[in-house]
């Protein structure tokens, strides 16, 4: 449960770098603001016991991989 847990801080670290990245370098509020903004929220919600009770379930971890998924392929695609 604790590696889960760890898995997706570090997941939400890569969103919000990326997010900080592709707003620079892109000069696009609306291509890194997404990213940054989840990733963000993805740390916070693992520090938080309820919510993280929920991302731990195979419906949260299932969810949270698609939804990073497809914001990695956002990073690199748009």
């Amino acid at each position: 449960m604790e590696t889960i847990i760890l898995n997706m801080r570090w997941a939400g670290y890569l969103l919000f770098a990326l997010g900080m990245i592709n707003w620079r370098y892109q000069n696009s509020f609306q291509k890194g603001a997404p990213l940054w903004m989840f990733g963000i929220a993805l740390i916070i919600a693992t520090y938080v016991p309820a919510i993280s009770k929920v991302l731990v379930t195979k419906v949260g971890v299932a969810i949270v991989g698609v939804l990073v998924a497809l914001l990695l392929a956002l990073a690199f695609v748009a």
